[in-house]
């Protein structure tokens, strides 16, 4: 559990803080919209596959947060993410893409967000992001 403690590079750092602040807001917005999607759904399967991707996403952004909190104690930056989501400039694309997709209808939201983010991105992002965590002795990301 203090495996971060040891960590020298602080490129390392500061690339987890971007990431963290950047990915746990969207996690967020994933949760909110799978939630409201689910409502639209007339059919039990639907509504409870929205139920429970929501869920997915709401740990998601729980795991993250409790990273942050964890991270925080020991490198500034960290402690008010949700704050930074509202003025950090390379947020600007994945906002503008889910504010689309939030307002679309429920077949554009799953289409949108179910494929583009959860599947391309998310899983283009962590699974690196592991094997760098590694790499850079940090074994609690792994985790």
């Amino acid at each position: 559990n203090n495996g971060h403690t040891t960590l020298s590079d602080t490129r390392y750092v500061n690339a987890l803080k971007l990431f963290l602040s950047g990915v746990t807001p969207l996690e967020y917005q994933a949760y909110q919209g799978f939630a409201r999607v689910g409502r639209q759904f007339s059919g039990a399967g639907a509504r409870i596959a929205c139920q429970m991707q929501a869920i997915d996403e709401l740990r998601h952004v729980q795991t993250q947060i409790h990273a942050m909190s964890h991270y925080n104690k020991h490198f500034n930056g960290l402690h008010d993410f949700a704050h930074m989501h509202d003025r950090v400039w390379f947020l600007s694309v994945p906002k503008s893409f889910f504010e689309d997709a939030r307002t679309a209808g429920p077949f554009e939201f799953l289409t949108a967000i179910s494929f583009s983010f959860e599947y391309v991105l998310t899983n283009l992002l962590f699974v690196p992001f592991m094997s760098g965590a590694a790499f850079n002795g940090d074994m609690t990301t792994g985790t």
